[in-house]
């Protein structure tokens, strides 16, 4: 059985700041859904709930959430360095 005792009140607390309590009109329902985590093509609300995702980022997660590949290619940038504000061998 499925519970939202989390998403609702994260989304009184939206209501509170944002117009609407959602970035979007793409994302108003009667209860916004608020995402915890997502692996491949599933994704856990905040309650705990798991969701299959058939839209995947609207195609950019073609490879699903948290990919290891991209994630592994992201990661080991990140470590080298973010917004240097310079040239840079692998940009050129």
């Amino acid at each position: 059985m499925q519970t939202h005792d989390q998403a609702d009140r994260l989304y009184a607390r939206a209501r509170q700041v944002i117009a609407g309590g959602v970035s979007s009109d793409a994302r108003r329902a009667d209860r916004p859904l608020f995402v915890d985590h997502a692996l491949g093509a599933e994704l856990w609300d905040v309650d705990g709930n798991r969701y299959l995702d058939y839209v995947l980022g609207q195609g950019p997660n073609l490879l699903g959430h948290a990919a290891p590949l991209v994630a592994d290619a992201v990661s080991a940038q990140v470590r080298r360095g973010v917004a240097y504000a310079a040239q840079h061998e692998v940009g050129s």
